[in-house]
């Protein structure tokens, strides 16, 4: 597997929540316009908890550390 510097990972994460904020305005006023059932809730909480996993797992605690060569 293709190694990944801490760059990369930074910038992978800042694409995702970069698309995630136009998104969720999007859907929201696409939703507002529509009325009830307000289901982009649903979509912001799924969304959300991907967002929240890319940051752990690339950026905050649960990312690897660099094995010692």
């Amino acid at each position: 597997m293709k190694q990944v510097t801490y760059a990369q990972k930074k910038l992978g994460f800042r694409i995702h929540a970069t698309v995630f904020i136009p998104s969720m305005l999007l859907l929201a006023v696409i939703n507002l316009l529509t009325g009830a059932p307000y289901w982009v809730l649903w979509i912001l909480a799924g969304w959300s908890v991907g967002l929240l996993s890319h940051w752990f797992f690339v950026l905050g605690p649960g990312a690897r550390k660099p094995e010692a060569a």
